[in-house]
């Protein structure tokens, strides 16, 4: 091995890139005692047999594996360089840009990568968002670098037995080098040492190459789980098991239907048998089916629940308490109700927002003319179900009490206003006398079960109150299935698709609304959430979470009362250039915190945990 040799390596399909490449290399200062090689390989079959031709055709100690298309613009690149491999003798490889740490799904830039390359710096002064450190003295270890570059003191054979295309050679090879336990570092570079004139990729085998790549390096990447998903006839999503795929896991869902509010023998045994055909890790669904709870009960199969409301009568039921069930509730108080329940695997957890799926979101000509609104809101009027039928005939007590507890709280959302047990015990025997229904097939206490019945009357009372008030002065749009109710100046423009209308809404309206149903006391709707993954501009009553997960006035806007709400409507909507760096700073939150992956990274650790 000639320890004063430094070998170019190059695959060439392209005699114009490789002439470029030449002319750069010819402009690179040669250190004192060194000699240079260049080897090219032309029309490889693949880029790591023709790396594994070029390394066993040298016997330079350095070896620089160089695309066609980089060209080296640092006339005193192979000094830095050769300073670094002297620096530390573990060093085993240098690349130009390169992630801390390797994704899960072997995708180097699914992470944050450190590094850098030409007009990088000039990018991020124009705003463009890449997840990208530079570093410009010294250098930082890494686990993996891309192979633009790949510099090396060492020879570890390229594995051409697994990379048989032009795909992850660059992971795989530093995989290698680190199961050897070499160290792999990215240079600090004052400005970028080098151009990349790459083309637009191929992926044609991409996704081939990653699992190959996977499966050949299972001490790097650990077998992910199966998940069964499941639609309920209350709550159909396509972000839960969405955001399972981008976790890299098989996802399966359930082609029938389980019921949520009722339980029905027959429908559990058909879910059973669509269970048993899957043969999944994991069952999950938004809320809770006391068919699949049960069904997963029998077959002994783990059962995730996540709370998309609060309260939710069927954690009172039998099927809450079996061991198989982990299930995480999004309203920290509905968990210290639920603690005399005893049931085993009982978490908070708040809901998420798909930013990946959002950041598909085309604009097409007229859309800012349609969607464009001042003040936005999607949401239901809660004008289903005849509040009126609760209340006593004759003008008593009962009726006022009840009258009462529906219209005190109403656009009172202070941090210690209470909603919840403030009925009378004889109120609420009276309730229970009158209306019972299907509440008791779950053992729900009486007094929880009506007031949060009538919490959707004070949801209507308010959401009437704020359409109305802010409608006087400014523009307001509301999306509903609802029909009575609604202020006559608020524009109603019926349902809208969640996947294609709505996000529209969310990221063209000034301001879109979040008023909460009452009966959910902490937590934080889907519709935060929503709004704000795909850019929108949020403001939303107080919720104790909301300050705690977000910066008030910084990522979201929060208002108390009425007149709050009015005087903020009107601020930002002068403001538009504050409106906008909180709509950014609470898209950031979402996609660095919130994101539907990164939550269910915390709920299935939880799940193995327990």
């Amino acid at each position: 091995m000639n320890e004063h040799k430094i070998c170019f390596i190059i695959c060439s399909n392209n005699d114009f890139y490789l002439t470029e490449c030449f002319h750069y290399l010819a402009n690179l200062r040669v250190p004192d005692e060194y000699i240079i090689e260049t080897l090219v390989i032309p029309d490889a079959k693949s880029i790591a047999a023709g790396y594994n031709e070029g390394m066993r055709a040298s016997d330079a100690k350095y070896k620089i594996y160089l695309h066609q298309d980089t060209f080296i613009i640092n006339p005193d690149f192979l000094q830095h360089i050769l300073d670094i491999f002297h620096a530390d003798a573990e060093i085993g490889m240098i690349g130009m840009i390169g992630a801390e740490h390797l994704c899960w799904d072997g995708v180097m830039f699914h992470e944050k990568r450190i590094g850098n390359f030409h007009r990088l710096e000039k990018m991020i002064a124009n705003g463009a968002q890449l997840d990208i450190e530079i570093i410009h003295d010294g250098y930082a270890q890494v686990e993996v670098v891309d192979g633009l570059m790949m510099i090396t003191q060492y020879d570890i054979p390229w594995r051409e037995d697994i990379i048989n295309g032009w795909d992850f050679y660059d992971v795989s090879q530093c995989l290698e080098f680190r199961r050897a336990g070499y160290k792999i570092v990215v240079p600090g570079q004052q400005k970028a040492w080098y151009i990349h004139d790459c083309e637009i990729p191929s992926f044609w085998n991409y996704e081939a190459a990653r699992k190959k790549t996977l499966a050949a390096y299972p001490d790097f990447f650990s077998p992910k789980k199966s998940f069964f998903y499941c639609n309920t006839d209350v709550i159909k999503s396509q972000h839960l098991p969405w955001g399972l795929m981008e976790l890299g896991y098989e996802v399966r869902i359930d082609s029938g239907e389980a019921h949520v509010q009722d339980y029905d023998e027959r429908s559990k045994d058909e879910f059973a048998e669509r269970l048993k055909v899957h043969m999944c890790d994991y069952v999950i669904s938004f809320n809770m089916s006391p068919e699949i709870a049960q069904a997963c009960y029998e077959e002994g199969v783990p059962y995730i629940v996540w709370c998309y409301d609060s309260p939710l009568k069927e954690l009172h039921g039998w099927f809450a308490a079996y061991p198989t069930n982990h299930i995480f509730a999004m309203d920290k108080e509905e968990i210290k109700r639920l603690e005399s329940k005893k049931i085993p695997h009982l978490h908070y957890m708040h809901l998420a927002g798909n930013v990946t799926r959002m950041q598909g979101l085309i604009i097409e000509a007229g859309d800012e003319e349609k969607y464009g609104h001042e003040v936005a809101m999607v949401g239901s009027m809660y004008d289903k179900g005849n509040y009126e039928d609760l209340l006593p005939k004759e003008d008593n007590h009962i009726r006022r009490e009840i009258l009462s507890f529906v219209s005190e709280p109403v656009g009172d959302w202070r941090k210690d206003t209470i909603i919840l047990d403030r009925l009378s015990d004889e109120t609420v025997a009276y309730l229970a006398n009158n209306y019972a229904d299907a509440q008791k097939q779950f053992s729900m206490d009486n007094r929880l079960y009506y007031e949060a019945l009538l919490a959707r009357a004070i949801a209507h009372e308010e959401r009437k109150l704020v359409l109305g008030e802010l409608s006087k002065d400014h523009s307001v749009y509301l999306y509903t299935g609802s029909t009575k109710g609604i202020p006559e100046k608020v524009h109603v423009m019926g349902t809208v698709d969640p996947y294609v209308e709505a996000p529209k809404i969310f990221h063209l309206s000034k301001i879109n609304l979040n008023i909460t149903l009452r009966s959910i006391q902490t937590g934080i709707p889907q519709r935060v959430f929503d709004v704000m993954a795909v850019g929108g501009f949020m403001m939303s009553n107080y919720q104790r979470d909301l300050e705690e997960l977000f910066v008030p006035d910084k990522e979201i806007v929060l208002f108390q009362s009425i007149e709050e709400l009015k005087d903020k409507v009107n601020y930002y909507l002068r403001h538009e250039n504050q409106r906008f760096k909180i709509a950014v700073a609470g898209y950031h939150k979402i996609k660095e915190c919130y994101s539907f992956p990164k939550v269910l990274e915390k709920i299935i650790s939880i799940v193995e945990k327990d």
